[in-house]
């Protein structure tokens, strides 16, 4: 079995195993412009719900969402930005494919981790949207909605922003009220911060950015590479 589950942010701060040589062609990373930010810096965005606990003691059992038996021999852990075009394209072609193949099937557990890079416009505000989905039990639901509109939320001014993610709540059916009163009181900030602290505890530089059984993999990699680091953890779990 994956022994992920049991292991914290102190014990996976080495990275062992990259696989993505063309990594600038297959992930965002942190030295896109910085100037079109309309999104506030971790800290600031996470100021609201700030943690007590320190990065080295964040849990990775308390993190993200997870689809899949947690008896399967894989874990997967996706680091992920909801601005990033490559973690959109991932998530429309390749991971339907591995879902189907290995987290149906009860070979993988795969856990989503949304946090903020800080790099794309209006970052904060779809990654409060998600996690207010979360919160009527809609977010593998709205995760999709917000990587299919990803242009239309980007591209809007921080006043229109709150117009289009409340469209996208209509449209994976939320309560209307108690999605706009979470998307303004923002009572979901401290599990943002949790998400971004525990990508800053794995030193996550770049989206999407995977754990598979505690090696690295960075960069949306075609569905065959992915298979091939997935089946080898598969024979090394199993043998």
């Amino acid at each position: 079995m994956s022994d992920i589950p049991m292991m914290n942010a102190t014990r996976l701060k080495t990275p062992l195993l990259v696989l993505a040589a063309t990594l600038a062609l297959t992930a965002c990373g942190q030295e896109e412009a910085r100037a079109e930010v309309n999104a506030p810096s971790h800290s600031e965005e996470g100021a609201p719900g700030a943690l007590d606990a320190p990065v080295d003691t964040i849990d990775l059992r308390t993190i993200g969402y997870a689809r899949g038996s947690e008896a399967a021999p894989v874990t997967v852990i996706e680091f992920s930005d909801f601005g990033c075009p490559f973690c959109a394209s991932f998530a429309s072609r390749t991971y339907p494919e591995l879902h189907e193949e290995y987290v149906a099937t009860g070979q993988v557990r795969w856990v989503f981790v949304p946090f903020v890079m800080g790099t794309f416009p209006n970052g904060e505000l779809a990654a409060r949207t998600g996690e207010c989905a979360a919160e009527q039990d809609r977010f593998w639901e709205m995760k999709e909605r917000l990587y299919a509109g990803q242009q239309a939320w980007k591209s809007a001014s921080r006043r229109q922003a709150p117009r289009v993610f409340a469209g996208f709540a209509d449209d994976v059916g939320l309560d209307a009220d108690s999605f706009a009163a979470c998307f303004a009181d923002n009572p979901v900030a401290g599990r943002i911060t949790v998400h971004n602290r525990a990508a800053d505890a794995m030193r996550i530089r770049a989206t999407p950015s995977f754990l598979v059984n505690g090696r690295i993999v960075e960069g949306a990699l075609p569905l065959p590479q992915f298979r091939m680091a997935i089946d080898r953890m598969i024979e090394g779990a199993t043998e």
